[in-house]
């Protein structure tokens, strides 16, 4: 992994510039953060010194300030202009022997800044500020705050690395020092609505203060150890009451006179007993390997008896389990067993581009198709890959959709958040010190539940025209001529502007700038459509409107994003159907943003320029070497075979749900009874815990893992000599206590119970559809519903005996 600092290069040799200090201070509020970064550099050489570095961000992440102090004397703060304008201001401020420094981004994750004329022995603070949504950790139902520190490194050819577009980009540079000499700062501060119940970190150890000044809401977080540098990125989940709740707010920025409205919820979905039938994944015990064989298995066991199933293992090169994804049976679940147990590294390197294209040509064409991708890599070709999924996603429309995990410790985060937004789908991570477990069965539910269409929000009651402008040219080709007006010109920007899907366990986010003297509605309609009908969903807007500009700078990197991805309103605007969008269009409305909301992007850049008088200026003149980058030793680069499951359900059952009535807000049916889709008897109860390793406390994932194994393809628990040594017992005449006559019952129910009183409490989710596969095949034996009570209370009793034992 690349580690970033700064450094400068000589006659092509690279010179590390000694940093002094780095401090992190982030501002934690609900589901937004803002973070600033400050590294003091010192010129130690006799010489002035040009120095550049790069420093890795998340793609989500807006880069909204950048300044720099010099010698703690005086601050010079950056603006956004047109990249190629600041690179050209740049230049001429070096060459004039002025200090000049340069926020450039070179890829949506990585930014590369340009520090020009420092002189002998000078000091300079660079101080970069950023805001960026947290993700909702399905795993513990909080937020996740990242603060990124390594670039990956990336798999393939950097033919793929784009243009610099006018920039004083140095791409792939890569130089080491082994020596560091500061500590590390770290001061992270959560205001939450709620009181905070908990603060973790998989990544760090760390020092948490609650309850500052006597209050449950407020907590500071600091490092609880002196480190030198992030080896991996800093990571804290911080679980705090009702952050999943539906809410809307609206933030008034008054330097744009503009209201910005932002709408977000958690969705919690209950789902009757046949939509409870659903995909499972392992845990993440050791590697990545084993984290991907484990996982596969617990899927493997999870999968409804009437869906085909494939598996795609791939590094370098790829290989498949079958030739075209088969039918469940006994036999191709058998083959597929052996082969997650049998999973091993041995792939090279992360080609991700040729296994998907087969994964899509082999697929299924009358039926939906969902696609898990699970990676720890990173690769150049992330735009080749997105539009990969995108042109398929098209073709098959919504019978196409992908979800991605990213496990490791410096994963790229644009690579993984890409490809699930381009294949409708949504993304999680997962550190080599947390379980996935959790949050991909949330991915694998959420994939064989028929999509929601039609999304609409009406933010505003004033009517409003279209605001693109109608074409004056019908005979030109390009319609750049066509736009009297600017993108950010419109009365009301949705971004992102397709509404992204609704998924249980993964947070929902849509902004919406008004312009000046267009008011939002008191209370927000989200309306959609699914197969059971209609759906709403209301959020009262909250009548204590905020000051300032956050939301709008998060609200405008949405539609830099959209502008990028070819998702924008210009695209999906109906006249612009099969015509051919500019670049130098898009070009010109993302620098628009970029300056109005004073954001870096791919056509934008900070510029800030250090006038100095005479003396300084001839002292400048003298020598000006150039100088570049990172600060510790890197690790190599490591790579794992990644796994990826394409599902394809046959004879799915239409989608039966509701937001769950915790909620203040809930979706209303308008042709259909959404109350009677609420959880049915089926699914399974909550239960006293009693725990075990096999029986006592505390219960293990490895047990559930290991009792699993006893389940067949179908659900079912067969007697075995084995099943019955898991309780003590050597036949099936030693249960004759419980007074269940048929053994297959028996069995059935002495599972269902043991999962149910055992492992319940701890790992429900983890084998909630396993439990579900068993309890319909008890149904089947004994009859109906009430049998199926009667035999299970009986095992019940049995277990809790055993347990107490």
């Amino acid at each position: 992994m690349q580690l970033c600092g700064l450094i400068f290069v000589v006659e092509e040799c690279s010179y590390p510039v000694p940093l002094q200090d780095v401090s992190v201070d982030a501002n934690i509020v609900d589901m937004i953060a803002e973070t600033t970064v400050c590294q003091t550099y010192k010129n130690v050489e006799q010489n002035t010194i040009e120095a550049i570095y790069k420093f890795p961000l998340h793609e989500a992440a807006a880069v909204c300030g950048f300044e720099a102090e010099i010698d703690g004397k005086r601050k010079v703060k950056g603006i956004v202009k047109e990249a190629k304008q600041a690179a050209k201001e740049y230049d001429e401020a070096i060459q004039q022997g002025h200090g000049a420094y340069l926020l450039e981004e070179e890829l949506p994750d990585i930014f590369q800044c340009s520090i020009g004329n420092i002189t002998a022995g000078q000091t300079v603070v660079i101080r970069i500020t950023y805001v960026t949504e947290l993700k909702h950790d399905a795993e513990t139902e909080s937020i996740r705050f990242v603060f990124p520190t390594a670039i990956a490194p990336r798999y393939g050819s950097s033919d793929y690395t784009p243009a610099n577009n006018g920039k004083k980009l140095i791409p792939d540079v890569v130089s080491y020092t082994e020596k560091t000499d500061y500590y590390l700062k770290l001061a992270i501060t959560c205001r939450m609505t709620s009181a905070i119940q908990s603060i973790e970190s998989p990544s760090h150890h760390i020092s948490t203060e609650l309850n500052i000044d006597g209050n449950p809401n407020v907590s500071k977080i600091t490092l609880a150890e002196q480190i030198t540098h992030l080896e991996k990125d800093l990571i804290l989940v911080v679980k705090s009451l009702g952050l999943d709740q539906p809410r809307a707010f609206v933030e008034y920025d008054s330097k744009t006179e503009t209201n910005c409205v932002m709408l977000t919820l958690v969705p919690k979905f209950a789902i009757n007993e046949i939509m409870s039938e659903l995909i499972l994944s392992g845990s993440m015990q050791g590697g990545p390997i084993k984290k991907a064989s484990e996982t596969l298995q617990l899927l493997l066991r999870s999968l409804p008896e009437d869906c085909l199933f494939n598996v795609v293992s791939f590094g370098s090169n790829f290989d498949s389990l079958f030739t075209k994804s088969q039918p469940y049976s006994e036999e191709n679940f058998s083959k597929a067993i052996k082969h997650a147990q049998e999973m091993d590294a041995d792939y090279g390197g992360t080609e991700i581009y040729n296994p998907l294209k087969w994964t899509f040509e082999n697929s299924k064409n009358d039926m939906p198709t969902s696609v898990f991708l699970l990676t720890d890599g990173d690769v150049y070709n992330v735009d080749q890959i997105v539009e990969l999924i995108k042109s398929t996603e098209e073709k098959k429309k919504d019978d196409l959709r992908l979800f991605s995990i990213g496990i490791g410790d410096s994963v790229s985060h644009h690579l993984i958040e890409s490809v699930s937004r381009a294949g409708k789908g949504y993304a999680q991570f997962v550190t080599n010190n947390e379980r996935m477990d959790k949050k991909i069965l949330g991915m694998l539910k959420n994939a064989i539940k028929p999509p929601i269409k039609d999304y609409n929000i009406t933010w505003t009651n004033q009517i409003l025209e279209d605001t693109l402008p109608v074409e004056t040219n019908p005979v030109a080709k390009s319609i750049i001529s066509f736009f009297q007006t600017t993108f950010t010109d419109m009365k009301i920007q949705q971004a992102p502007f397709l509404i992204p899907p609704i998924y249980p366990g993964a947070r929902f986010i849509v902004y919406c700038i008004l312009k000046k003297g267009v008011e939002p509605c008191k209370e927000i309609i989200l309306s959609a459509v699914s197969k059971d009908g209609p759906m709403k969903l209301s959020f009262p807007l909250d009548p204590v409107t905020l000051q300032g500009s956050k939301i709008h700078t998060l609200a405008a990197r949405k539609l830099i994003q959209d502008l990028e991805e070819g998702t924008s309103f210009i695209h999906k605007h109906p006249r612009n159907k099969g015509k051919n969008i500019s670049n130098s269009l898009l070009r010109e409305q993302i620098v628009k943003l970029g300056v109005t909301y004073n954001l870096a992007s791919k056509y934008t850049s900070f510029i800030a320029i250090d006038e100095r008088g005479s003396e300084l200026v001839s002292e400048a003149k003298i020598l000006s070497s150039q100088r570049i980058v990172p600060v510790a030793a890197a690790a190599p680069f490591s790579t794992f075979s990644m796994l990826e499951c394409a599902i394809q359900t046959v004879n799915m059952v239409p989608a039966c749900m509701t937001l769950e009535t915790s909620y203040d807000s809930s979706f209303e049916q308008e042709s259909a009874d959404f109350s009677s889709l609420i959880d049915r008897n089926d699914s399974p109860p909550a239960s006293a815990s009693l725990a075990s390793s096999v029986k006592s406390k505390p219960p293990k994932i490895e047990t559930l893992y290991s009792f699993l194994n006893f389940q067949s393809f179908d659900g079912s628990f067969l007697p075995s000599d084995k099943f019955y040594s898991w309780f003590d017992k050597n036949n099936f005449k030693d249960f004759e206590s419980i007074g269940i006559e048929n053994e297959k019952v028996l069995c059935l129910a002495l599972a269902l119970a043991y999962l149910e009183i055992i492992m319940f409490d701890t790992f429900k989710e983890e084998c909630e559809m396993c439990y579900v596969k068993a309890k319909k095949i008890l149904k089947k034996e004994v009859g109906d519903e009430q049998n199926v009570n009667e035999n299970l209370e009986k095992a019940k009793e049995w277990v809790k005996k055993w347990t107490d034992e």
